[in-house]
């Protein structure tokens, strides 16, 4: 930790001297009108849970709030689809349901092999990231989402473990919207979504309810896939200072076929193939899962008390190239903040509660089937509590943030084949500190901050004795990841050309990765080593220079390495790059609205990276083009009929979408579909 700091201070220290200069400099440019005051801080960041807007946010935040326009035409079937023009995030569509989207954020969260690691992910305040620190995506309909928010650095001080980053979202629509709306499409794949939503305000109760269908066959071959979402929530105003909302989700996938990755020459040749031996074996996916939660707010003259709970159930059936694995999943968790009003000073002081139960078992997979060889018969239990506060002092232009949050977690695991039990308990202590300086049309701010990444019960459970033979029980010697971060930035308006931007600079210090140290009887033992440094410049726009046009602009530059320490499996990687980040990555939107029609372009390039930490298999660089065309006019009395079409990767662009980490068969590569058409219509009738 001593030789991380002493890494970290000098180069954290040019950062902030740098971006200071140039905030300082564009101050003398910046008109005395409070226009970012009126813009940006009239947008609340629920990621952070508190009161914090974004002009005044002392740390690096991305929003995307969706226009009509968009959610009409977009398909929205992947993640990706949203967020490709948000620096700091990339959303990897891998053209794989079985596996879901991989997500990384400045690089962290890049050793996952299926779903999310080391990055917080919330739908309508209910985590989606279980006391483990794993995230399950599925959950999440995008072409529902009316907007989200991006923490783009470390984030323990607000949410524990696996806070490398939070992606925040929302499905609730505005108040003017219409009330009711269906929209579908099909398209190329055979491809087919049926959507319906609708809010309304009945007898004081706010009410917003969806339900989607999707069905597709993939553009690979075995990569059929069918999802059904839907959540209802109703608001209400229990008393005359309180306030209440209850939620419940639901998210299945009846199906979903695994084609796995492939080598390079079959990813060249024959893009659309799936690996013959994942199609022998019917290797896939099916779950259920429910979610629910409830809020309760009251508003005392001292302060404002918000308490949380939620709590979720899964069902997974999971057979694999090899295994067939069964989940049942029990985990929820309550939150209570209280933010005081009469001190000279903004505080909030609350705690957490988070707890996780997996009925896990492991048979041999016999060709989708369960077989009849238990290899796994295990409970694993996961605790955790924490303490946390957060203090906001405004001096004049200036506000200083000061957070502390503190963590205990304890994993245990019941083995009902070698009849043993085991359990691990660690501590963790979060700080943050940071900075926000108003110019006007322009804010300066800095931050500080710390995440960790808890191992999971698996990679808990296996570990050597002394004669190199597997034990049972936890591993007494593998501990957290941790992170520090150092970041700084402009954001602000410039009123004249209509112009929002965001430029910020980051370094961030990773020590104790959890890497695989080797493997024996196909049992992965894990350790703590392979440090990394991660190096960063993030630029976003938003240029709206006359009505009937807009255009949004990202650009992110990162490097990412390994910086030192122990990497496992007899490798020395230091000073290699980090697979699956891409260095380059370039992402636009440009929307004209010419009368009734409205006609959207979107661009995104990225550049090669690498597949494995040895830094022998590269991914190649790919640009997309994508376009989609919508109109309005056809409307009568309450209701209206908007026609679309989508056409996704327009130049036919061959290229691998998302690679399998350090794949032990050298199997790499997930190619992306080929040039793609979706035509539907949306239907607003009240």
């Amino acid at each position: 930790m001593k030789s991380t700091i002493r890494k970290f201070l000098p180069k954290s220290c040019s950062l902030f001297i740098l971006i200071f200069a140039v905030s300082w400099n564009s101050n003398a440019q910046t008109a005395e009108s409070d226009t970012l005051s009126i813009e940006l801080d009239e947008i609340r960041i629920e990621a952070t849970h508190s009161s914090v807007t974004i002009g005044r946010a002392p740390l690096s935040v991305s929003y995307v709030t969706r226009s009509e326009a968009d959610i009409t035409a977009r398909p929205a079937a992947t993640m990706d689809e949203l967020t490709f023009t948000l620096p700091g995030v990339w959303i990897s569509n891998r053209e794989n349901h079985a596996l879901g989207e991989r997500m990384t954020v400045r690089g962290m969260g890049w050793r996952s092999q299926f779903g999310v690691r080391g990055i917080q992910v919330i739908l309508d305040d209910i985590p989606l990231t279980v006391a483990d620190g794993q995230s399950v995506m599925n959950m999440v309909d995008p072409a529902m989402v009316q907007s989200l928010e991006l923490l783009r650095g470390p984030s323990a001080t607000f949410w524990g473990n696996s806070s490398g980053g939070v992606l925040y979202m929302r499905t609730q629509p505005p108040a003017d919207s219409p009330k009711l709306f269906y929209r579908g499409y099909m398209g190329s794949f055979n491809t087919m979504k049926q959507e319906l939503r609708w809010h309304d305000n009945i007898g004081g109760v706010r009410w917003n309810a969806y339900g989607s269908y999707f069905d597709t066959d993939g553009y690979r071959d075995y990569s059929a896939a069918q999802l059904i979402r839907g959540g209802i929530s109703a608001g209400f105003e229990p008393g005359e200072n309180s306030s209440a909302v209850v939620r419940l989700t639901y998210s299945g996938m009846p199906f979903a076929e695994h084609p796995g990755s492939l080598s390079r020459e079959d990813a060249e040749e024959n893009p659309s193939m799936a690996w013959p031996f994942n199609e022998n074996v019917r290797a896939g996916k099916e779950f259920h899962q429910i979610m629910g939660s409830a809020r309760y707010i009251h508003d005392f003259e001292s302060g404002l008390l918000s308490v949380l709970a939620h709590g979720t159930y899964r069902d997974l059936n999971n057979p694999l190239p090899g295994p067939y694995i069964t989940v049942d999943r029990l985990a929820g968790g309550t939150r209570s903040t209280y933010d005081f009003n009469d001190l000279p000073f903004s505080l909030q002081v609350g705690g957490e509660l988070n707890w996780q139960h997996d009925d896990r078992q492991q048979f041999n997979n016999q060709q989708g089937s369960r077989g009849d060889e238990m290899i796994i018969n295990q409970i694993d239990n996961v605790r955790s509590q924490a303490l946390f506060a957060k203090a906001v002092f405004d001096l004049n232009r200036l506000s200083l943030s000061l957070g502390l949050r503190g963590d205990r977690m304890v994993f245990s695991v019941d083995d009902f084949i070698e009849n043993n039990e085991s359990s691990r308990t660690f501590t963790t202590l979060n700080p943050s500190v940071g900075l926000n300086y108003n110019f006007g049309n322009t804010r300066w701010f800095a931050n500080f901050s710390s995440s960790f990444e808890s191992p999971t019960t698996t990679e808990f459970k296996n570990r050597l004795g002394p004669d190199g033979n597997l034990l049972s029980g936890f591993n007494p010697d593998l501990n957290p990841e941790r992170a520090l971060g150092f970041e700084s930035g402009l954001r602000g308006l410039y009123p004249a050309l209509n112009l929002e931007f965001d430029i910020t600079g980051f370094v961030q210090f990773v020590s104790d990765q959890i890497i695989q140290e080797q493997e024996i009887d196909g049992q992965a033992i894990f350790s703590n080593g392979g440090d990394a440094e991660h190096f960063g410049i993030e630029t976003h726009l938003r240029f709206h220079p006359v009505e009937i046009l807009s255009l949004e602009l990202m650009y992110t530059w990162i490097k990412a390495q390994f910086s030192g320490g122990e990497y496992g499996m007899g490798a020395a990687f230091e000073g290699n790059k980090l697979p699956g980040v891409a260095p380059h990555r370039f992402g636009s939107v440009l929307s004209l609205h010419a009368g009734s029609h409205t006609i959207s372009a979107d661009t995104e390039w990225i550049s090669e990276y690498y597949a494995d930490s040895a830094n022998e298999a590269v991914n190649d660089s790919y640009l997309l083009l994508n376009s989609r065309w919508s109109f309005t006019a056809l409307n009568a009395g309450n209701w209206k009929i908007q026609p679309f079409v989508a056409v996704s990767n327009i130049l036919n662009t061959r290229y691998n979408t998302s690679v399998a980490i350090n794949n032990a068969f050298g199997r790499y590569f997930e190619p992306g579909s080929a040039r793609s058409i979706r035509a539907g219509f949306r239907m607003d009738l009240f």
